[in-house]
């Protein structure tokens, strides 16, 4: 489906319906909006983890501008900001008033501006595998980050450094969701990545635009404590993308948030280790 909005086309998919019966009428569940990461992905590779959750909630997936199946607007538009607009808009389009946000990884970073720009809007926050900064984070548990370079070798690496200098082409970041994707997960799960990115479609520009303009300016770290809604972060103990110390981060800035980490997940949880996300998405509603 699409709307357009803010001067492009966004398209959105609903999956469950909106009320289930329930001792004898019909209750509202609540509205969980997922926001896709990369920045460059969609959410298709988020179906097979979240689907599950159906059951308990409404899910409203989103393609960020630029991205996936919506349009491609000029990049100057494409911000974290004017993404998080987007998706309010969105919502005021669909009639939603308050919705719970589900963002990984780079999503999670229009999750808090969202968050942040529209506080009557978010109920609630599920930061999965995701960072207030792409600059080192210092940890004082004194436990080492995961590294890609603990576990891949010099060609792998190097496949890597191409795309992380900015050296990004539809050939380089094919090279690298095939010789680099695998280790996005934890190493009993190397099979996942590649499963789920085969799901997404890749918008290569905004890839080279998020690695080079919007990524190095990037530090929600000052406005951390202005953001009010109820927060979950989620996280791999294998991320080395976005890795645990960064989510600590986030569990220490946001006022309240409670930090789940899974012990044998990388980067996608809800897919390496579905039971344990499932369990900790319950925790999170019944809460």
């Amino acid at each position: 489906m699409q709307a357009t909005l803010n001067g492009t086309e966004l398209f959105f998919d609903v999956d469950g319906e909106g009320f289930r019966p329930e001792q004898g009428t019909l209750v509202e569940k609540p509205v969980l909006v997922v926001i896709h990461g990369g920045l460059g992905f969609d959410h298709g590779y988020l179906k097979p983890g979240l689907s599950a959750l159906r059951d308990q909630v409404q899910l409203l997936y989103v393609d960020l501008r630029g991205q996936g199946r919506s349009g491609r607007p000029p990049l100057d538009t494409c911000t974290l900001e004017q993404m998080a607009d987007d998706v309010a808009a969105l919502c005021a389009y669909l009639g939603v008033g308050q919705v719970h946000v589900f963002g990984h990884s780079a999503g999670g970073f229009v999750a808090m501006h969202l968050a942040l720009r529209h506080p009557a809007l978010v109920r609630g926050l599920v930061l999965c595998s995701s960072s207030p900064t792409v600059q080192p984070i210092t940890d004082d548990n004194g436990e080492p980050a995961p590294t890609l370079a603990s576990r891949a070798g010099p060609e792998t690496m190097a496949v890597a450094a191409r795309v992380f200098s900015g050296d990004i082409t539809a050939e380089s970041v094919e090279a690298f969701f095939r010789e680099v994707g695998p280790y996005y997960a934890a190493p009993s799960h190397m099979d996942v990545p590649p499963a789920l990115t085969a799901l997404s479609i890749a918008s290569v520009d905004i890839m080279r635009h998020f690695m080079t303009v919007i990524a190095p300016s990037y530090d929600l770290r000052p406005l951390l404590g202005s953001i009010s809604a109820r927060t979950f972060v989620l996280v791999g103990k294998f991320d080395w993308v976005c890795p645990p110390r960064a989510s600590r981060a986030l569990a220490r800035g946001i006022p309240g948030a409670v930090l789940v980490e899974f012990d044998d997940a990388g980067h996608f949880p809800f897919s390496e280790t579905p039971t344990a996300f499932i369990d900790a998405m319950a925790n999170y509603f019944a809460s």
